[in-house]
């Protein structure tokens, strides 16, 4: 009877531990390729400007399941600026303690100012006060990523894979469908806080 009650208690201390082996919060900068893999073939497209810097915040509730919220800024002429935000929920496989992958869903938001042109943000090219309409013709994004988890920080790669149609277009079959020619692929080093 013992030995019962033993091993029920630490099935109990195993269980809630292995849930969240990994760290809850992780945050750090991020480099994104602009160019889609067709792109890729041209090596005049390598330069800076082909380049998004910003950061990347990950969620961790449990050890299989993520949320992940990459953001880049970029910047143009007459004060022109774009943020863009790719959050995704993630189903996280572990291998070892050291490597996870990662597959999701999620969609973009783009956010756009236009400068001393207009004066005006937009979300997904559309003005910011139609943002249930941007948010409708929004296009589901694939997600898959591999991190390499080294005490502190982790590094990673991301593979993000847009849908043919937005959510609102009309087209089920085109939102689900992947464009794979428009993958666009981002590195991360992320520093695991708590």
């Amino acid at each position: 009877m013992k030995r019962r009650i033993l091993a029920i208690l630490i099935v109990l201390a195993v269980i809630p531990a292995s849930l969240m082996a990994t760290p809850f919060l992780q945050i750090g900068p991020l480099v994104s390729y602009n160019r889609t893999v067709v792109d890729m073939q041209d090596e005049e497209d390598w330069d800076i400007n082909n380049f998004s810097f910003g950061a990347d915040v990950r969620l961790n509730p449990i050890k299989y399941l993520s949320i992940d919220i990459p953001a880049t800024i970029g910047f143009g002429s007459d004060w022109a600026v774009s943020i863009a935000a790719i959050p995704t929920v993630n189903a996280n496989i572990p291998i070892g303690n050291i490597v996870d992958i990662a597959l999701g869903l999620g969609t973009q938001f783009d956010f756009q100012y236009t400068g001393s042109e207009s004066d005006q943000w937009t979300m997904n090219g559309l003005p910011i006060e139609n943002a249930g309409d941007a948010f409708q013709h929004s296009k589901l994004v694939y997600r898959a990523g591999v991190t390499l988890n080294l005490s502190f920080l982790s590094v990673g790669i991301n593979a993000l894979v847009p849908g043919h149609a937005g959510f609102g277009d009309g087209d089920l079959g085109g939102v689900f469908n992947p464009m794979w020619e428009s993958t666009r692929f981002s590195v991360v080093a992320l520093f695991n806080l708590f």
